[in-house]
């Protein structure tokens, strides 16, 4: 099917028309917190600066205020933040203490100081840095108070703020947004108001899904914009953001910006010319979603299944294989014995040797989780296929922007 003619116009660069993506509205959809959710919803890029988002509509509007309205973080681990395999051979750590290793890696991080976390949730990265930072001194800001309890038990966390972070009394010397501006209908405005809390020489933290990393993230219904490396680039540089660092290997499958204000902001770049391009790469990995769907449904067909993986990849499989999905399995000791929907979650080994369990990983990921396995498991662990995609598909401007940092 051709792609539709563009509609609405670009809530990144305000200019742009939105070319939509066909194909999309027949996936079954995840919410953030990695529920199923219905199929449907429609996805565009821009023909101007090249963003890959939802349009914002009265329907998308209405199905974000639904889910928030049942929103529980975490939820299949207690309201633990999800560890991370970061390096082949290492032991798990959580997300928000990888991201603050790498960024003491990277940047200055001085060892006292105060840090803003914008939509802090439960508190899982003013959790990391207090263990991580013991001198800083550290704010939550959410837009409701539901994890107040919880972040103000936190040591070292002076105060918990409701409401838009610009009305934070104080300024800061870091900002972390850590999975906040994929969420965000103007990021660029968004980033210009909370530049405000910081200090002068300030730094702000942002990290987002990496969607060509992990397609899984175009099917989470309450994101707005799935950005590449060069796109939130372009955002912070709009922004008026000096960026000190961008890099895609922070944390595995997430993209990291580091900047500071003072920069004269910078218009965001015309990508027409890589249009084309842009929009294959989408279709790819929507195939390759299609492919993963349809790879479990012959599995079920054969004798009992699993799902390996118990966050955005398994609330797909969840949705797309309903009553024929058995249980899942996982590595997170977090998330071990506990049940998923009426379905148990496993340790690899309690898998059934009649059962077999599709790998619900972007392919490298569901290739290093194998080889990790080794026998005598890895035989009942089969491998998400390949449809058209190539993990190395990148616009050139995007791969430059990679090497650059």
């Amino acid at each position: 099917m051709p792609d539709s003619l563009p509609v609405a116009s670009c809530h990144v660069c305000r200019e742009g028309a939105l070319r939509t993506v066909s194909g999309y509205e027949s996936l079954m959809r995840v919410s953030s917190d990695a529920k199923p959710f219905r199929a449907g919803g429609s996805l565009a890029v821009c023909e101007n600066c090249g963003t890959v988002q939802k349009p914002i509509t009265a329907q998308w509007l209405a199905e974000v205020e639904a889910i928030y309205g049942s929103y529980s973080i975490y939820h299949n681990a207690g309201g633990a933040e999800q560890n991370v395999f970061a390096t082949q051979g290492r032991q798990p750590q959580s997300r928000s203490s990888r991201l603050i290793e790498q960024l003491r890696d990277r940047v200055p991080v001085p060892s006292k100081g105060r840090l803003l976390d914008i939509g802090c949730g439960n508190g899982a990265t003013l959790r990391a840095f207090s263990q991580l930072m013991p001198g800083w001194s550290l704010v939550g800001n959410e837009q409701n108070d539901r994890y107040r309890t919880a972040v103000e038990a936190i040591p070292q966390v002076e105060a918990f703020h409701v409401g838009e972070p610009e009305t934070v009394v104080g300024s800061f010397d870091l900002l972390t947004l850590v999975h906040v501006l994929e969420h965000i209908s103007d990021p660029v405005a968004y980033l210009r108001r909370v530049t405000a809390n910081a200090t002068p020489r300030g730094t702000i933290v942002a990290q987002v899904p990496a969607h060509r990393q992990n397609p899984f993230d175009l099917l989470v219904a309450d994101h707005c914009t799935h950005f590449s490396l060069e796109t939130l680039t372009a955002v912070f540089e709009a922004a008026g953001l000096e960026v000190l660092a961008a890099s895609d290997e922070f944390v595995p499958r997430e993209l990291t910006v580091v900047g500071r204000p003072g920069r004269t902001p910078v218009p965001l770049p015309d990508i027409a010319g890589s249009l084309d391009f842009r929009l294959a790469a989408i279709g790819q990995e929507l195939d390759w979603l299609n492919d993963l769907a349809r790879r479990g449904r012959q599995l079920a067909a054969t004798g009992p299944i699993g799902v390996f993986g118990t966050s955005l990849g398994g609330a797909f499989l969840l949705g797309e294989l309903g009553a024929s999905l058995g249980f899942f399995v996982d590595e997170d000791p977090s998330k071990i014995g506990r049940v998923w929907d009426g379905r148990p979650i496993l340790p690899p080994q309690a898998v059934p040797p009649e059962a077999r369990v599709l790998l619900g990983l972007p392919d490298a990921v569901a290739a290093v989780v194998k080889a990790r396995l080794g026998a005598p498991f890895a035989d009942r662990f089969v491998l998400p296929g390949r449809a058209s995609r190539k993990e190395t598909l990148l616009c050139p401007a995007d791969e430059r922007v990679r090497r650059a940092s």
